[in-house]
């Protein structure tokens, strides 16, 4: 599968954010549509609060989730034809800006992916 690079954001909280083109041609005139948005967070101290960290060692967290976490959002559709396949990333990528971007660039967002991830785990 192809990536392209769409468009890279650095974020309010330090963040960046990539939004890739990962579609694939299905049949000779129609696509699926793929475009994939990540954000890597750095698993570091300063993410948490002294009250986190008296509570979760540093080290539980580093040994369970590792030195990275990466937020990971995919939206697909199907059977797009050639002629509309531009539009419909046009219209997801802009969906993604206007409903991921206010919720990834919040402060407090690098420390509570890391912790779900921690819990999940």
């Amino acid at each position: 599968m192809d990536e392209t690079l769409i468009e890279k954001v650095e974020l309010g909280n330090g963040l960046t954010l990539t939004i890739e083109d990962r579609s694939r041609k299905i049949s000779a005139d129609a696509w699926q549509v793929i475009v994939e948005a990540k954000v890597p967070v750095a698993v570091e101290p300063g993410l948490f609060s002294d009250e986190t960290l008296d509570t979760i060692p540093m080290e539980d967290i580093l040994k369970k989730v590792g030195d990275q976490v990466v937020y990971e959002y995919r939206t697909e559709r199907n059977f797009i034809m050639d002629t509309d396949k531009e539009d419909v990333v046009g219209e997801l990528v802009a969906t993604f800006r206007a409903s991921l971007m206010p919720y990834l660039s919040k402060p407090d967002f690098p420390a509570k992916l890391v912790l779900k991830e921690y819990r999940k785990m």
